[in-house]
């Protein structure tokens, strides 16, 4: 280990090119949030109260840049002030350092080598949704699967617009949480292996750009196996949860009206099923999810629209032996700024209809009840992590999942931040055609949301 003073970092940065800090603050408060609920008939509902969002955070980040060298460094700090039950962007030992890793070039950036710790990384090979945000696609490291790579990129001169990325999850040995070398062994590292490639294509009527990849194998590396760390505690360091490919194509300005995205994703895994003669039978079975948004700006830019929807079906046995799921999310924002004003006012609306085979898809949070999905907090049963009906008792037969969203929103626009006021609903109902089963919820809460980038 080598140990840095602030005199080797202050002669160190006397040849750097850059030295740049960032900062960035996303806080919300609720003034009240409440749930009313009914299991069977039987109703429940909370007292009003107050409260805060945990994933509340404060970032720090520095990035020096050097030549063909450049170096990332961040801390997080969250709304707890580091309370490890909200501590998701940390390694084993709860370190408020989310990310420190490193890229060099060579042969004029036509090579990039990359390596360190990422809190969530694709290297621009997966395009966000414009309103549901990060795809259901696996980034190449983040905090839910492993923070660490190594890799190389590489741009050729020759082939215009064109990237390809290779790397794989070597971890740092007896540091970091990471107490066992065994999980860099080459015998398992080649199963990890994690591949990218982007082309842009040269037409000059279109502007498009087509990212794909391939991953055999994912592995939650780097992560605690505690029960309290939820998917990873069911999964091991040298057991794959699914192998992964992806397509995705980008249209920006497509007829210089609106920017669309589209994408699929395929996940597959070994998984078994027990026939009527009682015999365990294994096999590969597939999800499949298909992603499309599109945002455009209207009014001379005063009024954005985004529309996304995404549509999954995992197959059977994917999720649990016996069962099968179709899932689908529609999301809507729109936004409008007050001519001659900081001010702007919009809404958020959603909602999901889901329909699975035995009523086992989500567990009792309302989380998809898999490893192969359970980093995916977007796949489940609440919206925005409102409260959602129970279905603790709904297994054992066909179940329909049907759930509702809106916030409509005041916000107040500054050089560097906004603050946002707004007052959110959530409804969710599930019932059992079979059974005459149903349950519902609903939930309300007012928050005050801070944000600052600086």
């Amino acid at each position: 280990m080598v140990a840095l003073t602030a005199s080797t970092f202050l002669s160190s940065a006397a040849f750097a090119q850059s030295v740049t800090f960032h900062s960035g603050v996303d806080f919300t408060t609720y003034g009240v949030q409440q749930a009313f609920t009914n299991t069977a008939g039987e109703s429940e509902n909370t007292t009003p109260e107050a409260g805060y969002d945990p994933d509340g955070n404060i970032t720090v980040d520095v990035n020096v840049t050097a030549a063909n060298f450049e170096f990332n460094l961040g801390l997080y700090f969250n709304a707890d002030g580091g309370d490890e039950e909200y501590y998701d962007f940390s390694d084993q030992l709860y370190t408020p350092f989310y990310q420190g890793n490193m890229k060099v070039g060579f042969l004029n950036d036509q090579l990039q080598l990359y390596t360190g710790k990422w809190e969530s990384f694709n290297a621009g090979y997966i395009e966000d949704g414009y309103v549901l945000g990060e795809q259901y696609i696996t980034n190449l490291a983040d905090s839910d699967y492993g923070q660490y790579l190594t890799g190389l990129e590489v741009a050729p001169y020759a082939v215009k617009g064109l990237k390809v990325f290779a790397g794989f999850p070597i971890l740092p040995v007896f540091g970091n949480g990471i107490a066992d070398v065994d999980y860099n062994a080459w015998s398992l590292m080649y199963k990890k292996a994690k591949l990218a490639a982007q082309y842009k294509l040269p037409i000059e009527a279109l502007d498009i750009t087509v990212n794909a990849g391939w991953r055999p194998g994912t592995y939650f590396d780097g992560l605690s196996t505690d029960d309290s760390d939820g998917a990873a505690a069911s999964a091991t360091y040298t057991t794959s949860a699914f192998g992964e490919g992806f397509l995705q194509v980008l249209l920006p300005g497509l007829l210089d009206l609106v920017d669309v995205n589209v994408s699929y994703d395929i996940r597959y895994r070994n998984a078994s099923y027990t026939n009527i003669s009682n015999k365990t039978i294994e096999h590969t079975a597939f999800a499949h999810i298909a992603s499309v948004s599109g945002s455009m700006n209207l009014l001379d830019n005063a009024l954005s629209l985004a529309v996304e929807d995404r549509f999954i079906f995992m197959g059977d046995d994917y999720l649990k032996s016996d069962e099968k799921l179709i899932y689908d999310v529609l999301a809507v924002n729109g936004e409008y700024a007050l001519p001659g004003t900081h001010l702007s006012c919009g809404a958020d609306l959603a909602g999901f209809f889901a329909c699975d085979t035995n009523g086992t898809s989500f567990t009792a949070e309302g989380a998809i009840a898999n490893d192969a999905y359970a980093a995916d907090d977007d796949i489940s049963l609440t919206i925005n992590d409102m409260a959602t009906a129970a279905v603790s008792n709904l297994s054992g037969s066909s179940t329909t999942y049907i759930g509702a969203y809106a916030c409509p929103f005041f916000k107040v626009n500054f050089a560097n931040g906004a603050l946002k006021i707004g007052a959110e609903v959530a409804y969710t109902y599930y019932f059992q055609p079979s059974t005459d089963v149903a349950n519902w919820a609903f939930s309300y809460r007012v928050p005050v949301g801070l944000t600052f980038a600086f």
